[in-house]
């Protein structure tokens, strides 16, 4: 059962990112590559994910960690909801615990409250696999600068980001 507040804020987050301008979402994306590249750029496995429309992630971002020479991991949604992992942007699965042998974990968020605790979209998916990151392994998550909130309601299943990148800058949780 999903917890009504979770719901309402998903609800209010999505509506703010769908609001937003093509112009603004472009700006974004493009504020918050130049951060990932440059403070990941050197990694040679990254776990990431293909964007949504709204969200500040982009598939330049992943064509230029590739291009920098890094085997990229991109989530592919089982039927049970776990995430298998397959390699940008065409590659084979690599199995649901390919992440668990990455240097950096990008993923998606809605929000990310001051302690690091993540609200995805509910489905419970990253949390299941960032269970299999090794915990010395940054997870970081991509969004928009007020997408970071003063606190967000969390259950004893959610895991933890360490770190956020938005258009204007890095963001740790640690």
């Amino acid at each position: 059962m999903q917890d009504s507040s979770k719901t309402e804020l998903r609800a209010r987050l999505l509506a703010a990112r769908a609001a937003r301008s093509p112009e603004q979402i472009a700006a974004a994306r493009s504020a918050v590559r130049k951060q990932v590249l440059a403070r990941f750029g050197g990694c040679r496995r990254v776990a990431a994910y293909r964007p949504l429309r709204t969200e500040p992630g982009s598939v330049e971002l992943l064509d230029e960690l590739v291009q920098g020479g890094a085997t990229v991991l991109i989530p592919v949604l089982l039927a049970d909801r776990d995430l298998d992992w397959a390699v940008w942007p065409s590659g084979p699965s690599s199995g649901v615990d390919a992440i668990g042998g990455v240097e950096v974990a990008l993923v998606p968020a809605l929000a990310v409250s001051r302690r690091g605790m993540r609200l995805g979209r509910g489905g419970g998916s990253y949390d299941r696999a960032l269970a299999r990151v090794p915990a010395d392994v940054p997870v970081v998550a991509l969004l928009y600068d007020d997408e970071i909130l003063p606190d967000l309601p969390a259950d004893e299943w959610d895991r933890p980001v360490r770190a956020a990148i938005t258009p204007s800058g890095w963001h740790s949780f640690e």
